[in-house]
């Protein structure tokens, strides 16, 4: 079924419902996410971030369009409770190619629809999202806190920079106001300065009023990483942004050379003087605002970084389930 309709900013989308066909849990092979089981509620998403590197796998969805994977709910609930499954699921990774909380109501309900899948059965999840979360996400959430871990993706308090590269995702002000909502609902809240872009979002200046801002609301803990190139990236920029600021950017990789990193596919890292002097700036500005900054180790290879993912469950968040774990099958599911 295919329904065309408007977001809540106005944008036209053709929201497509698929059924998914191979399983809904599937495990991660890369990076600080390997190995972690990750749910993809859409395939395609409405928010069209300029950076985005999902818009150019082979198999996305042409622009505008977002393909929903309607029966997921359903579909999780029978693979986690199937008598043939075996291995113990105690956290999953909510969306690594789209975003949960895009804005048409078919995609938000399917996404609370999986959630409360998950944690009727004890099980934790982490989302990392630039979108809007609707009340009813925190109610659900605060039933369960220990069971939930937010990550709100924020590069930049300029509109103008939301404007270019992020153009129909949430406001600056809402994703704020997501981290006020969380936390006073018990929330984890953990932030991700995700891409950063040279000479655009890495001058002290942008830097102190986003710690400022971030510091305000509590927030102790933020990942780091600089934007990186792939092929389909690269005509995405150059299509998507003006002239003036397509330029600057692409003269930041121009030297570099097309090189594999980790499992994907050919990339290309910013120079690494410039990123080094840049997480530097970052690490310095965050002594005077109380905030703990972690540099990305999936994108930068060549420094010495950390696991980004700390919205996964670790053995120091973990907590008795409450009941006895069910003996699993030798049988494959």
């Amino acid at each position: 079924m295919s329904k065309s309709v408007k977001n809540r900013y106005g944008s036209a989308m053709r929201l497509i419902e698929l059924e998914r066909k191979s399983r809904v849990l599937t495990k991660a092979q890369f990076g600080c996410l390997r190995d972690a089981y990750t749910v993809n509620v859409t395939r395609g998403c409405e928010f069209m971030c300029v950076y985005c590197y999902a818009r150019g796998y082979p198999e996305a969805p042409g622009p505008d369009e977002v393909q929903l994977y309607f029966s997921l709910p359903e579909r999780l609930a029978a693979e986690l409770d199937s008598p043939r499954r075996r291995s113990v699921i105690d956290w999953i990774v909510f969306n690594t190619a789209s975003d949960s909380f895009q804005t048409h109501p078919d995609i938000l309900e399917t996404t609370y629809r999986a959630m409360r899948v998950l944690l009727e059965r004890e099980i934790g999840f982490s989302f990392l999202t630039k979108g809007w979360i609707p009340n009813r996400f925190i109610e659900l959430f605060s039933d369960h806190p220990d069971l939930v871990i937010s990550r709100i993706g924020l590069v930049s308090m300029s509109d103008r920079y939301r404007d270019l590269f992020e153009p129909q995702a949430a406001t600056v002000i809402e994703r704020l106001q997501n981290i006020e909502r969380l936390k006073a609902a018990g929330i984890g809240v953990e932030v991700r300065i995700d891409p950063i872009i040279p000479f655009w979002t890495d001058d002290e200046a942008s830097i102190k009023e986003l710690y400022g801002a971030l510091a305000a609301r509590g927030v102790s803990m933020v990942s780091l990483s600089y934007l990186h190139l792939r092929p389909a990236i690269l005509g995405q920029l150059q299509k998507e942004l003006p002239p003036k600021e397509y330029k600057v950017i692409l003269s930041c990789f121009q030297s570099q050379p097309w090189t594999v990193i980790g499992t994907s596919a050919r990339s290309k890292l910013i120079p690494l003087p410039l990123r080094e002097k840049g997480y530097e700036r970052f690490l310095n500005l965050s002594e005077g605002f109380g905030i703990k900054p972690l540099i990305c180790s999936c994108k930068n290879p060549d420094l010495h970084a950390h696991w980004c993912s700390v919205g996964m469950r670790t053995e120091t968040t973990r907590k008795p389930l409450g009941k006895k774990e069910r003996q699993l099958t030798l049988f494959p599911c």
